[in-house]
């Protein structure tokens, strides 16, 4: 059996490339479209919306359907929905397109995640680390193509979601374990409930303070290039924060790594509240905002997987709490911005980053710490 694990790297690495395209590409988008920031942030709720939906829907065909089938139906349907992203020019018709990316990514991600634990099972701290820097990988070059334009940025992406697709197909699909290991334990809905917090305030950060990184910066009177470049900066330190996390997985224990990249977290959101007006601060807490935010999710994953057995519904609790958060928190994000300016970012960034530290927490405790 050929091993399955690069498929998963590649669809995340799709997912990368395409669902965050809509943070560099604001301002073009607002251009085309004719919108306000506070209306073009409607776009982050339609992808978040798909998202919820997607992820429910994937848990149940993974449990049910062929994984790699499914996977491969997903990926094609992001590449044919991105390509559509640069002849739109109606908000309205944007917004239906995002809400189909957002489910065709929600169904690869689920898939993603669930079948590299089916195939890897207590082993999977190091494989589900590089699926997930895969995705910073794309996320960081993103930006990068896109200033390239966006029919260019939008064609890789679905080039991509078109070759992984096929190498779904030619590799066999890894299936559900048919009993838990000892350490495990069932996933009651009550622990589904709790775990699924912490995506909800993990990703509401994460795509909150990416999503608007570059519009702060044009509003705090950063040149074009210098607002690109440190969109650029968050994607190679969060990069680089995974590439770590990678590297350390199998000699630290997840616990220890969440800890510690919460309270970076934390410190990154007070440089940028205190230096707000200063940009070597701004600069700072960009980077620090990247490397603490990265390890975050694929080791939480990890964490979950060491103490429950998860099927691919009970991870679709995760990614569709992490659709909610990027639907509800960036699009907060987006009407303070909008109403107070933008000196009220970072602390709605502070805020939700000291959430996010105490919802990890609560996951720990009810574990029994």
């Amino acid at each position: 059996m050929r091993r399955p694990v690069p498929v998963y790297i590649g669809a995340l690495l799709t997912i990368g490339l395409t669902m965050t395209v809509v943070g560099p590409a604001l301002t073009e988008l607002r251009q085309r479209t004719g919108a306000s920031i506070g209306a073009i942030g409607s776009l982050f709720v339609a992808s978040s919306l798909g998202f919820m939906a997607g992820s429910f829907l994937g848990g149940r065909l993974y449990d049910q359907l062929v994984g790699h089938r499914v996977l491969a139906s997903a990926l094609t349907s992001l590449g044919l929905a991105v390509v559509v992203i640069p002849h739109v020019q109606s908000l309205p018709l944007l917004f239906i397109v995002f809400v189909w990316m957002g489910v065709a990514a929600a169904v690869v991600e689920v898939g993603s995640n669930t079948l590299v634990m089916w195939h890897m099972g207590a082993d999977v701290g190091r494989s589900m680390n590089l699926l997930h820097l895969a995705f910073g990988f794309g996320a960081l070059i993103t930006p990068v193509l896109t200033r390239a334009g966006l029919a260019v940025v939008t064609t890789v992406g679905a080039v991509v979601a078109g070759m992984v697709a096929l190498l779904a197909l030619a590799v066999e699909t890894p299936t559900l374990p048919t009993a838990r290991r000892d350490e495990q334990t069932g996933a009651t809905r009550r622990l589904l409930t709790i775990c699924s917090v912490f995506f909800l305030m993990y990703v509401g950060l994460e795509v909150g303070f990416a999503g608007w990184i570059l519009t702060y910066a044009e509003e705090i009177d950063f040149s074009a290039r210098a607002a690109t470049t440190i969109t650029s900066v968050f994607w190679v330190t969060f990069t680089a924060g995974r590439l770590v996390s990678a590297v350390a997985v199998n000699r630290v224990r997840p616990k220890v790594v969440m800890i510690s990249a919460s309270v970076l977290t934390v410190t990154a959101a007070v440089l940028m509240v205190i230096g707000s007006t200063v940009p070597t601060m701004v600069w700072l807490g960009v980077a620090l905002m990247g490397l603490a935010t990265a390890p975050q999710f694929p080791v939480m994953l990890a964490y979950l997987e060491r103490r429950m057995r998860l099927t691919g519904s009970d991870n679709s609790w995760f990614v569709g709490a992490a659709g909610l958060g990027g639907l509800v928190f960036p699009f907060i994000t987006g009407q303070v911005f909008d109403g107070f300016g933008p000196g009220a970012y970072p602390w709605t960034i502070l805020l939700l980053a000291v959430v996010t530290v105490g919802s990890f927490a609560w996951v720990n405790r009810t574990f029994g710490g």
